[in-house]
C-alpha cells in the first residue's frame, strides 16, 4: 500500500453488517419471486452465494444465463459502469440489488441499503486487495 492509499478515508464493513443486510435483501427478493441469482465478479459473488442459500434458488455463473427472473447482485453500484455494461451485453435491464450505492451512480439499483460515503473495505477483502476490484463481469 502506498502513501496515497493511507490518506483515503475508509469504511470497514463487517460480517455482522453483511449478515444483517443479507436478511433485508432476501426479504425484498423473496417477494419478487426470482428464479436465480447472479453475482457480478468479484464483489457480487459472496452476495450471490449467500442469497442463493437463503432463497433456495440456483446461483448462475454466466452472464449469458441471466433472464428477467434473475436477481443480479453486486457489493456496490459506484460509477454504474459495470451494471450499464452488463445491461448492454444481455440486452435488457435486469433486477439489481446492491449493499451500497453511490449518489452519483449512473445505474441506481432496484434495491440498495447503504449510501457510499467513503472507500468501503468488505470483510472478504484486505485493504490492499480492495483496490483491485475493478474487474469485468
Amino acid at each position: 500500500m502506498d502513501e496515497k492509499d493511507d490518506k483515503i478515508k475508509k469504511q470497514f464493513y463487517t460480517w455482522q453488517e453483511f449478515d444483517e443486510d443479507m436478511v433485508k435483501i432476501a426479504e425484498w427478493a423473496r417477494a419478487k419471486k426470482f428464479q436465480s441469482v447472479y453475482g457480478i465478479p468479484r464483489g457480487g459473488l459472496v452476495l450471490a452465494v449467500s442469497l442463493s442459500h437463503r432463497l433456495g434458488i440456483p446461483q448462475i455463473l454466466s452472464a449469458e444465463d441471466i433472464t428477467k427472473t434473475t436477481l443480479v447482485v453486486d457489493d456496490i453500484s459506484d460509477s454504474g459502469k459495470t451494471l450499464t455494461s452488463l445491461e448492454a451485453r444481455i440486452g435488457f435491464r435486469p433486477h439489481v440489488a446492491t449493499i451500497f450505492w453511490h449518489a452519483d451512480t449512473s445505474h441506481r439499483p432496484d434495491f440498495s441499503l447503504r449510501e457510499k460515503k467513503s472507500w468501503i473495505v468488505f470483510p472478504w477483502e484486505t485493504e490492499v486487495s480492495s483496490k483491485y476490484d475493478a474487474t469485468a463481469y
